[in-house]
């Protein structure tokens, strides 16, 4: 009897090594598979990186316009308040520049709404270009009402990953 449970005992012990062993050995699979998954780089495509670039662009600025922000910030030439929607919004890898024009094809915004550099734009293989229109803003009339002032406005959106 003492024999058995010394048999019994000696069993149990190697068994529990052996899941013990297959734990680790998970964990080290399971670590592995994650450190080259770190490191891996997938080749992106012009195509495929452009249209999402533009999907992008399309819905940071149906986002602020949702939040009726963009069109505050560009009838009421809120620049500064624009640029930090869209650098709050958009990826920090994401250059952009942003023009307005209205319904004359003539500029509105006096100065640059831009992240990064102009070079990034010319010499990137992967440029994505968003045209939105904007066709007014409501306009207070007194306490109680509004009035909609059309003046429709252009807004292109230049994007490229930095």
């Amino acid at each position: 009897m003492a024999l058995e449970r010394i048999r019994s005992f000696a069993t149990n012990k190697k068994a529990q090594l052996r899941i013990i062993e297959t734990i680790l050995a998970s964990l080290i699979v399971v670590a592995a598979l994650t450190f080259a998954n770190l490191y891996v780089i997938a080749p992106t495509s012009p195509k495929y990186a452009s249209d999402e670039l533009q999907k992008l662009g399309y819905n940071v600025l149906q986002d602020l316009y949702d939040q009726d922000l963009l069109a505050r910030f560009v009838y009421q030439n809120e620049w500064d308040n624009l640029e930090s929607a869209l650098r709050v919004t958009l990826p920090r890898d994401v250059y952009f520049n942003l023009t307005v024009y209205d319904l004359d094809y003539q500029k509105v915004n006096d100065g640059p709404i831009l992240y990064g550099s102009p070079e990034a734009f010319s010499s990137s293989k992967n440029v994505a270009a968003v045209t939105y229109g904007l066709t007014g803003y409501p306009s207070k009339v007194n306490s109680t009402s509004y009035q909609a002032v059309y003046s429709p406005r252009m807004i292109i959106l230049q994007l490229s990953r930095g």
